[in-house]
């Protein structure tokens, strides 16, 4: 079985450091729906903002 690479948003492929980025963000968005503490979800897009610097990181040519 073959699996199709993930692509970015330029079409081209996604490092695999990526792919693990994206998922925490996945993951602490839909956090963030099920959480009603509002300094809670308001740490959550902190950490969220971060994951999303760390990918600018790996590739600032693709600043997003």
């Amino acid at each position: 079985m073959r699996v199709a690479p993930v692509r970015g948003t330029n079409g081209g492929p996604m490092c695999a450091k990526c792919v693990e980025l994206d998922k925490k963000i996945e993951r602490y968005r839909g956090m963030t729906w099920a959480i009603g503490d509002q300094l809670t979800v308001e740490r959550i897009k902190a950490l969220i903002a971060d994951l999303q610097a760390q990918k600018v990181v790996l590739h600032p040519e693709q600043e997003q």
